[in-house]
């Protein structure tokens, strides 16, 4: 075949192939991340016509280590512009599931029947920039930072393509504008579709004094918590997840432990009205 019309072929076959796929082939910033992660949830119209949500569904909790439990109960968030409030409740006599809030100036976590905070409340008392930016709970709440960017103004810092359990995902550094302390706070998107499906929390314990009582208090104390988000659907024109993991590890000196909750969410509402004094754990 003479070399102008493979040539032609050539330049037709490459005008009809896909060119690079979105946030692959090309660089992005911070900024073009969070923009089309907006994009991905609907349109600016769709988004803006929302104030509140209310979703609800079925809970589990397992302890997979540091104990045994394996517990079947109800979930529900609320939230109202910067206002969230997650419940979790179980049967079982010495657990009877989480409760966090945060009412637009205090964060609030609940007390198991003993008195005691549950390791997940502790966490959250002890790192309260995850209730108090909106971060708990991703697009599932309207307190979500991303969405409200004018308001938070987080330091973003994309760090590009990052393999996560065998998954590719744009990875991205987030500090609250106040500072975030020792807590390192990493979100997930996916590459093309941009959605937010993972998060995780983590920071350390500095290793103590060894003393004859306690040899192993020179040993540093790892605690993260991490948050992954599936099963996207449409409500009201907007994309949400239905399913959401919580999973809190903690490990270091005489004992290690991780609990996981999952939340298969059977039904998000825009249309309640939900009072004030929701967002306040009493």
């Amino acid at each position: 075949m003479p070399m102008k019309p493979i040539l032609s072929v050539l330049l037709l076959l490459s005008g009809m192939l896909p060119g690079p796929l979105s946030g692959q082939g090309e660089k992005i910033t911070g900024e073009q991340l969070v923009a089309r992660h907006l994009e991905s949830i609907g349109t600016k119209e769709a988004r803006s016509a929302v104030t509140s949500r209310a979703a609800s569904g079925r809970a589990s909790m397992l302890i997979r280590l540091g104990g045994a439990a394996n517990l079947e109960g109800t979930g529900m968030m609320a939230s109202t512009q910067d206002k969230l409030r997650f419940g979790m409740r179980f049967t079982a006599n010495d657990y009877v599931g989480e409760d966090m809030a945060f009412d637009g100036n205090q964060p609030s976590t609940g007390f198991q029947p003993q008195g005691k905070r549950s390791l997940l409340s502790q966490f959250l008392e002890a790192q309260p920039v995850i209730l108090k930016e909106g971060l708990i709970g991703g697009v599932l709440s309207t307190a979500w930072p991303l969405g409200r960017m004018d308001k938070s103004q987080p330091k973003l810092d994309y760090r590009g393509l990052k393999k996560v359990d065998e998954i590719e995902l744009h990875e991205v550094s987030y500090r609250a504008k106040k500072g975030s302390g020792d807590l390192k706070i990493t979100l997930y998107f996916e590459p093309q579709l941009f959605r937010h499906v993972k998060s995780k929390y983590s920071y350390q314990v500095g290793a103590g004094i060894a003393t004859r009582e306690a040899s192993n208090a020179n040993s540093e104390i790892y605690y993260s918590l991490t948050e992954d988000f599936g099963n996207f659907r449409t409500v009201d024109g907007l994309n949400l997840p239905h399913k959401y993991k919580l999973a809190y590890s903690g490990e270091g000196r005489s004992a290690s432990s991780l609990q996981e909750w999952t939340l298969i969410i059977d039904g998000i509402s825009h249309k309640e009205t939900i009072d004030s004094r929701v967002f306040t754990i009493k």
